[in-house]
């Protein structure tokens, strides 16, 4: 029973994975690139991929600027142990692209771990389409179970 339901999730992502476009793909690779380097805690890649008008906001509604994320990431205050995305989903309009997801992610924040359910959105931009996406905002609202 276990492995038929395994082989549907698979057959199911298989088509999902196979529906999303070579560029789409592309988005989805770097998505989780960023994930990893969070958990790798490799603030220079991030520093890098986020946009000098680049934004966060939090579940709590508060927001970050660029400068301010990347403060609290070097103060170690605020970390990411492990991120598991479950699902995401890119979609591209011209030189804008979009990643809607879900996923457990489990941080320490101020010495306190965690695992969250969390949905989120992360939005990436380019001039035009031979530049390299960069991450404009990102969003995480926790799932309640």
């Amino acid at each position: 029973m276990k492995i038929t339901l395994l082989l549907i999730a698979s057959f199911f992502l298989f088509i999902h994975s196979h529906g999303q476009s070579k560029s789409e793909a592309e988005v989805l690779s770097l998505s989780k690139k960023i994930f990893i380097w969070e958990t790798e805690n490799r603030i220079d890649s991030i520093e890098k991929i986020f946009d000098e008008k680049f934004v966060v906001v939090n579940g709590a509604g508060e927001s970050q600027t660029k400068k301010q994320y990347i403060t609290t990431l070097q103060s170690g205050n605020f970390t990411h142990n492990n991120i598991d995305i479950e699902e995401n989903v890119a979609t591209i309009k011209n030189n804008t692209a979009t990643v809607i997801g879900k996923g457990k992610f489990t941080v320490t924040n101020s010495g306190k771990k965690v695992t969250l359910s969390l949905s989120y959105i992360e939005v990436f931009t380019r001039v035009n389409q031979k530049d390299n996406w960069k991450v404009l905002a990102m969003h995480a609202t926790v799932l309640q179970h």
